[in-house]
């Protein structure tokens, strides 16, 4: 006897947040968008710190200093008031941006609800279909094991010594030794709606 192996799985069964919704994936956009702003916003408080902690000990020049002197503007990102009014400016920055980035995941997590809630509805039958399929499989696999117990059983109530003889391959770790975890799953599987509760065998009834 030669098991056969379970049918192909086709490539993608469910689509994506974004495919499914373009509100998702715009959210997820900007969402990545504020925090790419926030590394960048980090990188350059952590070089400006380093430019501080290291230039030489003198007076600052900032751009108004620098106008009295009549000397050229100083670079970009020490204008207007030099190193320090920037990494201000950067405490500043960081903390719209994290408002910005707490409301936009905000939005994230609502558009991956609706997002999701679109996917569900489409795979709902298929996923249904399949459910019904594996509680079909159990049922026919427990009948299988009731029949191999009905051996089992009238060998040890002869006092026959066939575990010496035979492989002991009751199945009880896969449904208990009285069909407890199959029992549940197919409770859980009838309260979800999946299948009927008149399809459960009463002894699997709970």
């Amino acid at each position: 006897m030669s098991l056969k192996s379970p049918p192909a799985r086709p490539a993608t069964l469910v689509r994506s947040l974004a495919d499914a919704d373009p509100t998702y994936a715009a959210a997820k956009d900007l969402v990545v968008r504020l925090k790419a702003s926030s590394t960048k916003l980090d990188t350059e408080e952590s070089e400006l710190q380093y430019k501080l902690a290291n230039r030489p000990a003198t007076t600052e020049k900032t751009g108004r200093v620098a106008a009295l002197l009549g000397d050229a503007t100083p670079e970009e990102d020490e204008a207007p008031d030099g190193v320090r009014a920037r990494l201000k400016a950067i405490a500043g920055e960081r903390v719209d941006l994290r408002a910005a980035i707490e409301i936009a995941q905000d939005r994230l997590a609502k558009a991956r609800f609706g997002a999701s809630k679109a996917i569900c509805d489409e795979v709902a039958p298929n996923y249904a279909e399949r459910v019904e399929a594996l509680a079909a499989a159990f049922l026919a696999a427990y009948a299988a094991h009731e029949a191999l117990l009905a051996i089992t059983n009238e060998l040890s109530a002869h006092d026959v010594a066939w575990t010496g003889h035979l492989a002991p391959l009751q199945a009880h770790g896969l449904f208990g030794h009285d069909g407890g975890k199959l029992a549940i799953w197919l409770k859980e599987a009838a309260a979800a709606g999946f299948i009927a509760k008149s399809e459960i065998p009463k002894e699997l009834a709970v």
